[in-house]
């Protein structure tokens, strides 16, 4: 069994995979746009992303444009976590994923020894990226 988390756009799915694509040097698996859907989509949503699926390392991301006139609400309830072991490249995607984005805590080692940043990045999604190496 796996955890997958799926990212709602409104409109810029497109954008926000490719830069997660180039963050975390993965693989888009899968990718496909409303104009192959069965149902009637206006012409406006058509070029918008109705799924894909980007892998990297042993991590998967799910995406879509959010169907037409469904807008998105971006909430605190929720961060992506990823951990690594190496520190370098933790800070490394810290501040790719921060890069014209809002860092609500730096990346700094914590009292319990690991590294550990929080962030929004571009596209709203909250981010805690963190290692568990203990100095």
């Amino acid at each position: 069994m796996k955890l997958i988390p799926y990212l709602n756009f409104e409109g810029k799915c497109e954008e926000a995979i490719s830069f997660y694509l180039t963050v975390f040097n993965g693989k888009i698996v899968y990718k496909d746009y409303y104009k192959s859907a069965p149902m009637d989509i206006p012409e406006s949503h058509k070029e918008k992303i109705m799924h894909c699926q980007l892998d990297f390392g042993d991590n998967t991301l799910m995406a879509c444009d959010a169907f037409p006139g469904v807008e998105i609400k971006e909430g605190n309830g929720i961060d992506l976590s990823i951990g690594f072991d190496d520190e370098l490249k933790a800070k490394e995607i810290f501040n790719q994923l921060a890069a014209d984005g809002k860092i609500t805590m730096p990346f700094e080692k914590q009292f319990w020894g690991a590294w550990l940043g929080q962030l929004t990045d571009p596209f709203g999604k909250k981010w805690m990226i963190s290692t568990n190496i203990h100095a």
